[in-house]
């Protein structure tokens, strides 16, 4: 089989003739971002990951920009991904237009907000959670979002009623292992989580980050859980 650049088989590189004439795709982005007039920036930019001539990253305030390429079709497979709290993506989508694909990075890159991206590039898509991050409502839209979904519905009637008492409701929520977690910061600038474990029976145990899971607080009412997490959110 003929080989092409960076010993990619020649079928793959046919679709992409920028890769062989730039020798890789961050060159090729970077050819088109002058050619279009368009700023990616001078800092310095992430490397591609072992040299691959077919992904290229660049930096931006709100974390790195990732371009990659389909290898059945032609395509441009870009992630805005996330460095703001528990958001790990901002966009996706991809296109096969180069140039497109380049304004995406650069409008990204000088502060678009997803929705405008997404109006402007139809193909980027994104979720209420990073519409919520964009907006500064995260926390707000992360408490909807768990008391809205079907995988979460045995904890609903948990979630409204944690979500009730105002001190957290200020927290971020979310789970992991099946464990419901309300975080400080949903920025996570700053350390400090509460634990809630809902039992069959109908209890509850609770917990805070900086004690261990053998210094459970047990309780069989609701309203009992949410005033001692109230509580405890003090001292976080």
């Amino acid at each position: 089989m003929n080989e092409a650049i960076g010993g990619l088989p020649s079928d793959f590189s046919d679709h992409y003739p920028e890769l062989a004439r730039h020798e890789g795709l961050m060159a090729a982005i970077l050819a088109t971002a002058a050619e279009h007039g368009l700023d990616l920036g001078d800092e310095p930019r992430a490397p591609e990951p072992d040299g691959a001539p077919t992904i290229a990253q660049f930096d931006s305030p709100r974390g790195t920009m990732k371009v990659d390429l389909l290898r059945t079709e032609r395509g441009f497979d870009i992630t805005l991904y996330s460095n703001r709290g528990w958001l790990s993506c901002w966009a996706d989508g991809t296109t096969a237009d180069l140039a497109e694909a380049t304004r995406v990075l650069a409008a990204w890159k000088h502060g678009a907000t997803v929705t405008g991206l997404s109006q402007r590039f139809p193909f980027m898509t994104y979720t209420r959670l990073s519409q919520g991050y964009d907006e500064g409502n995260q926390v707000t839209v992360m408490w909807d979002l768990q008391i809205g979904d079907p995988k979460f519905a045995q904890y609903r009637e948990l979630l409204i009623a944690l979500r009730s008492e105002p001190r957290l409701a200020q927290m971020f929520p979310f789970f992991s292992m099946w464990t419901l977690r309300l975080a400080k910061d949903s920025l996570r600038k700053q350390p400090g989580q509460l634990l809630i474990q809902q039992n069959d029976d109908g209890s509850y145990f609770l917990w805070s980050s900086s004690e261990t899971e053998e210094n459970k607080h047990e309780f069989h009412h609701l309203n009992d859980l949410v005033t001692a997490a109230a509580t405890l959110q003090t001292t976080l």
